[in-house]
């Protein structure tokens, strides 16, 4: 969408010219790959945080 802006006319990619008008599958397809990999990062870092946090309990369970 920022090509949109950026004055260009025509864009060559490939072998053929992509007009402003088209749309980059593979721009797109790049941005959802980083954002499921930013989710799954998260998510790791949740499940980490959560795990250390029973560990936690379960090491003051024992020592009680």
């Amino acid at each position: 969408m920022a090509k949109w802006f950026s004055g260009e006319q025509h864009h060559y990619i490939a072998g053929s010219n992509l007009h402003d008008h088209e749309l980059d599958y593979g721009e797109f397809f790049t941005n959802y790959i980083k954002s499921k990999q930013k989710n799954m990062d998260r998510q790791r870092r949740q499940v980490q945080q959560v795990s250390d946090h029973i560990k936690k309990e379960q090491q003051r369970n024992l020592e009680q």
